[in-house]
């Protein structure tokens, strides 16, 4: 399952990969729908693991909202 959401002028979408180890990790990608041109971000890989995907999928969104309220500010790669 993914999750789609507006939030604050942006698309979320928050998903998860599942890891050899059987853990998921979180992703997201938040495009901005405000601006003129908006252009798609590339899937952001949040550190840590969840023993399942709607827990990673929920952190993912929690992140992304928290992101966007922050400033979006720059994320490690």
């Amino acid at each position: 399952m993914t999750f789609k959401e507006i939030y604050r002028g942006h698309e979320i979408t928050a998903s998860a990969v599942e890891l050899d180890s059987g853990q998921w990790q979180p992703r997201f990608i938040a495009t901005d729908l405000i601006e003129v041109n908006p252009i798609k971000s590339t899937p952001q890989t949040i550190t840590g693991s969840f023993p399942t995907r709607a827990e990673a999928e929920r952190k993912a969104l929690w992140f992304t909202k928290k992101w966007i309220d922050d400033g979006k500010p720059t994320l490690p790669k």
